[in-house]
């Protein structure tokens, strides 16, 4: 299964039970390495040790808001990767808490602790002049980082897809109990990517794998083969459930308005209707989410990008008027 013993390194990583973070733990344990998944709630990660051997991945209670209780890992780490992340602001999760303060401390403290390698995944548009929270966040977050580990890699995917994402999931389901599809935004592009490809590519860095003339780079943006807008990557899901629905484009003035609304039925809801749209998500959404041609991407890793063509049927069929049996 892997080159592991316990005389392998080490990699600590934050985020590794989320939609990204459990394809990367899979693919680093099939290399051998030991991996400590550090996580609030130990007892509902066990899934991630059948990834590895006996004992090789090890789950440790830990909060990414509060390092010091997970300081002594970093110690005998050789790499550290930070998936952690939020879309939207609560109560107890901020984005400047969240996209640049721990980070930025844990940064900080792989340093100290004589870390090799750091590597943070970031997100397309991270840009510290942004007038949106969640961006700015992400753009001071990574200026941080580079400044207390210089040689720290960033990864900024677009948009992620694969059977766990809360993207096509969401409107999928959604598809399924309205006749109506409201989307903001439906003239922004997007350029989804696979989520294991992502994955492949932090394999890629820890087994020195890239293009020899970029050493020096520390910013990815990762993106897949097709450039979209929100409405067209709606018509090609609706298309592969099998559903017609009518897609309404929200003007941007329209959707801010119905956003204390939406926040009202969320709560409501006890979090159990998604907050489906912010002011500061509408912010997002009048910027196209593709990746800038002066930054290498998944072509520095000799990466073919898997396309939503040819990922999105294989788990979307269940949201099909039949089901999997739908082609039968």
């Amino acid at each position: 299964m892997s080159n592991y013993s316990f005389k392998s390194p080490i990699i600590t990583i934050f985020g590794g039970t989320g939609f990204l973070g459990r394809y990367i733990v899979n693919r680093l344990a099939k290399l051998g390495y030991i991996i400590n998944v550090v996580t609030r709630f130990p007892n509902e990660a066990n899934f991630l040790k059948t990834s590895g051997n006996v004992g090789q991945i090890n789950l440790v209670k830990g909060s990414f808001r509060d390092l010091r209780g997970v300081s002594s890992l970093l110690t005998g780490s050789e790499i550290v990767i930070n998936c952690v992340g939020i879309l939207n602001e609560g109560r107890n999760q901020k984005f400047k808490q969240i996209h640049t303060d721990a980070p930025e401390k844990l940064a900080i403290l792989a340093k100290n602790s004589g870390v090799k390698k750091f590597i943070h995944i970031s997100s397309i548009g991270a840009d510290e002049k942004s007038d949106s929270k969640y961006s700015k966040s992400k753009g001071i977050g990574e200026i941080k980082i580079l400044a207390a580990f210089t040689d720290a890699i960033i990864l900024r995917p677009s948009i992620v897809f694969g059977s766990e994402d809360q993207f096509f999931n969401l409107f999928s389901q959604i598809s399924c109990i309205s006749p109506i599809l409201p989307i903001v935004g439906g003239n922004t592009k997007f350029q989804p990517v696979y989520v294991d490809d992502i994955a492949k590519v932090i394999e890629k860095i820890l087994k020195n794998e890239k293009n020899r003339n970029n050493d020096n780079c520390s910013i990815y943006e990762l993106g897949g083969p097709d450039i979209m807008s929100f409405h067209s990557l709606m018509v090609k899901m609706l298309a592969f459930i099998y559903r017609k629905r009518l897609i309404i484009n929200l003007p941007f003035w329209l959707a801010k308005l119905m956003c204390p609304l939406v926040f009202i039925v969320n709560k409501l809801s006890f979090n159990k209707i998604p907050l489906l749209i912010t002011e500061d998500s509408i912010r997002q959404l009048q910027n196209d989410n593709i990746v800038a041609k002066k930054f290498p991407g998944l072509d520095e890793f000799g990466i073919k990008p898997k396309s939503i063509d040819l990922i999105l049927p294989s788990y979307l069929k269940h949201y099909r008027p039949k089901g999997n049996f739908s082609d039968l």
